[in-house]
């Protein structure tokens, strides 16, 4: 069965634009200088993008014009007259399905006969010659010693996992929090009070997430010499939804917890918008896709929440926990299943082909995969311990389980991030 579910999903084309043509073509060795290096998509990207070629030694060569297509599914740069030897381009786009950078590199190299230009050849030339560096030996620098990233990519990435994580952990927190909200009112005023400013400070964590991924957008455009005007990404349906999101959390942190039907309201269009600014979008059937993301969020922030509670006021409202845990183990188990339907049936339709179970990104994916078997077990055990009454075991088992729920989302916030063709 789980294998004709993946076979559902083989055709379809990840949501992201992807490379699907680079021009010279990766690990070629060209007798010529190249006019020009152009980089195809599978679907448009936007009119700010980087394109930036370096020769030996991590050198950069002074490209000429950049355009795009009409179909804006490709781009190029116009390239002086190389010289022989290694060169890497590094581009970086914004996809214009839904906003998402994609970023990445390729290497060529050329070996020509024809004699290198005069000085002043190159004084009178219309485009500037690039400056090729060798190693201190005076040999040509392998490529494997070439850089493959964009400047401070691997810094700004593990930053941006960073971020993703707290704005996951504070979206998952805070859909649960609301969900939880109708069983806690059937307490005391005291845990109602601590129960609203614990939903508060995951309002503010979701903010701050929510801001952060924005604000790192811009700094990741400014550092691969991006513009940024006022109207870019915001006239997207990515700026759009990220906007309406800033806007309910913003709005959130006025009149949550004071009007049920409010609540409802606000907790459905933060997750339908959160489902229509991720992947789900971009495949067809939208739709199911879209309801199957939404289920799948609600159901994982009712299984974080409820964890959390538990771990909250596990030592100052026990009493009030021992009345919560036998609903939470019900509606947990539920959850999972739920999880695991939705979360198979999504990552299915997403996945590209076979082949991308085994990149990084099918690493995390397994990765994640482990993690809630081990969460699936450490629960059976919770409940076998809690009929027993070892309320010393179940506190540690508890806080296990949350600390895998912490791993999960830390893995869920790079799954997000991550192409499967990467």
């Amino acid at each position: 069965m789980i294998i004709a579910f993946f076979m559902l999903g083989m055709e379809k084309a990840w949501g992201h634009s992807f490379v699907i043509e680079e021009y010279p073509a990766p690990g070629s060795l060209l007798e010529h200088s190249p006019e020009e290096v152009k980089i195809t998509f599978n679907s448009g990207v936007e009119s700010d993008f980087s394109i930036q070629v370096s020769g030996e030694a991590q050198k950069k060569v002074a490209v000429g014009n950049a355009s795009r297509s009409d179909d804006q599914k490709t781009i190029s740069v116009q390239l002086p007259s190389l010289e022989s030897g290694h060169y890497t381009v590094e581009y970086y786009v914004i996809s214009s399905n839904d906003g998402h950078p994609v970023q990445g590199s390729f290497s060529f190299k050329v070996e020509t006969d024809d004699p290198p230009l005069m000085e002043d050849e190159k004084q009178n030339g219309e485009v500037p010659i690039p400056v090729i560096e060798k190693d201190d030996t005076g040999d040509e620098m392998p490529p494997e010693e070439q850089s493959l990233s964009i400047n401070t990519a691997q810094l700004s990435e593990w930053f941006i996992y960073m971020m993703r994580a707290v704005y996951y952990a504070g979206l998952l927190l805070i859909i649960g929090w609301v969900f939880w909200w109708r069983v806690v009112q059937r307490y005391n005023g005291d845990i109602l009070k601590k129960y609203a400013l614990w939903g508060i400070s995951f309002q503010l964590l979701h903010l701050v997430g929510l801001l952060s991924l924005l604000l790192t957008q811009l700094m990741v455009f400014n550092e691969n010499g991006l513009t940024f005007g006022a109207d870019f990404p915001f006239d997207t349906m990515f700026g759009a939804i990220w906007l309406f999101s800033l806007f309910l959390s913003l709005i959130g942190l006025v009149f949550l917890f004071k009007n049920q039907w409010f609540d409802y309201s606000w907790l459905i269009a933060l997750i339908v918008s959160k489902s229509m600014n991720g992947h789900s979008f971009e495949f067809e059937p939208v739709s199911i896709l879209v309801a199957a993301n939404s289920i799948h969020l609600l159901a994982a922030g009712i299984w974080a929440a409820g964890l959390t509670f538990i771990v909250v006021f596990w030592r100052k409202q026990g009493m009030y926990v021992r009345q919560f845990m036998p609903l939470f183990s019900k509606v947990a188990l539920l959850t999972m299943i739920v999880l695991s339907i939705t979360g198979i049936f999504t990552t299915v339709m997403f996945l590209p082909s076979i082949d991308a179970l085994f990149s990084d990104w099918g690493n995390f994916l397994l990765l994640k995969v482990g993690l809630v078997i081990i969460v699936l077990v450490v629960a059976a055990i919770i409940q076998a311990k809690y009929k027993n009454d070892k309320a010393a075991e179940v506190e540690k088992l508890v806080k296990t389980d949350f600390f895998l729920m912490l791993l999960l989302v830390v893995i869920v916030s790079i799954l997000t991030y991550v192409s499967p063709l990467s």
